[in-house]
């Protein structure tokens, strides 16, 4: 069975429960102009949402991103979402970074591959980013990772 969550700062949230929250983290700004000093929640979407970011609860939808489990229960993409919270460097320091942001994301996804691609994957199946007029969805495969755009038409 897919399950479909959206991830976005809480205070992006027009509607929709609030299946998980995760609290505030202290830390500098990372890489931008990005808060790593917010609370970050996961809502229940339907699976449609994969296709179609006009389902997509938090507004702007350019301000989080969807993931789809595949018989998973929430709490394992809860765990996996709280292990993401920092990132080791080039040096090998743990780092903030803001996870909850899908611009740093999408760039991490595209930086990895192999075991570091399986292990940011963790449970999720894919990761739906919002585009202009669509939706582009992540996967990986052995390793490697797998990228389709949903035209809506």
């Amino acid at each position: 069975m897919l399950s479909v969550y959206g991830v976005a700062p809480s205070e992006q949230l027009f509607k929709g429960t609030s299946e998980a929250e995760f609290p505030a983290f202290h830390g500098r700004p990372v890489g931008g102009p990005v808060l790593v000093d917010c609370k970050v929640s996961i809502v229940k979407l339907g699976s449609h949402a994969l296709g179609d970011q006009q389902s997509w609860v938090w507004k702007p939808v350019t301000q989080g991103y969807a993931v789809a489990l595949e018989n998973q229960p929430l709490s394992s993409l809860k765990n996996h979402l709280r292990g993401l919270r920092t990132l080791k460097d080039e040096s090998g320091q743990n780092r903030l970074w803001p996870w909850f942001d899908p611009r740093y994301l999408k760039l991490v996804l595209r930086g990895l591959d192999g075991d570091d691609l399986v292990r940011l994957f963790g449970p999720v199946t894919l990761f739906a980013f919002a585009l202009e007029n669509g939706v582009e969805l992540f996967s990986q495969q052995d390793g490697s990772l797998q990228v389709k755009v949903v035209s809506k038409c």
